[in-house]
């Protein structure tokens, strides 16, 4: 049996009953692929900002601290010796380190499909009619987010419609994204996903091809 449901407009009235594809919205649950999608982009985005200095890099310590024999101390070659305060750092973090992780696309496709299908029995997914802004102007925006009863998610388009990104870049509840560049991540933030109907038939063959 096929699923149906409701495409409405920005008015948030019934226009018609689109089908949608069931190897995507009956896909089932599979909290494992989930999470590794979710660390999977987390990592990616992470920085190897934390840095220290080893004995090369360190400054000064040119000159041997004493001779080498005859005074009744340990041999040392340089000040900046780990074992020395203000020294190198032994084993410490430098920013070569790469956090990037990978994952099948196989995996990765199978993990937004079980989402996109929990989303969808959870009544957190609103498909909605391709629609043009006639002007870059938030208010209007708003409106629209106010009659689709939505107070915080994110609209799914086909591309870049630059009226409708910048009309919400200052509504810091709702973000604009295609279906190209949205991640598993902001499916999880936001309470609601809406999508319209072109980025719909674009969705399912990216995600079944």
């Amino acid at each position: 049996m096929s699923q149906t449901a409701e495409l409405i407009n920005i008015n948030n009235e019934k226009v018609d009953d689109i089908v949608l594809n069931e190897a995507i919205f009956s896909f089932p649950l599979n909290e494992v692929l989930i999470k590794q999608y979710v660390l999977l982009t987390q990592a990616n985005k992470r920085l190897g900002l934390a840095s220290t200095k080893n004995r090369k890099i360190v400054s000064g310590g040119g000159k041997k601290p004493w001779k080498q024999k005859g005074t009744g101390r340990a041999r040392a070659g340089s000040s900046r010796s780990p074992l020395w305060k203000g020294g190198g750092v032994i084993f410490g973090p430098t920013s070569e380190r790469n956090y990037n992780m990978d994952m099948p696309k196989k995996a990765r496709k199978g993990a937004l499909k079980s989402l996109f299908a929990e989303l969808y029995k959870g009544k957190k997914i609103t498909f909605i009619e391709d629609f043009e802004m006639s002007d870059i102007k938030t208010k209007s925006m708003v409106n629209i987010f106010k009659m689709l009863n939505i107070d915080k998610g994110m609209l799914i388009l086909p591309e870049n419609d630059d009226k409708i990104i910048k009309s919400t870049r200052n509504l810091y509840k709702y973000k604009i994204s295609t279906v190209d560049n949205f991640n598993i991540v902001d499916l999880l933030k936001y309470e609601n996903i809406i999508i319209s109907k072109s980025a719909l038939n674009k969705l399912e063959v990216k995600l079944l091809q």
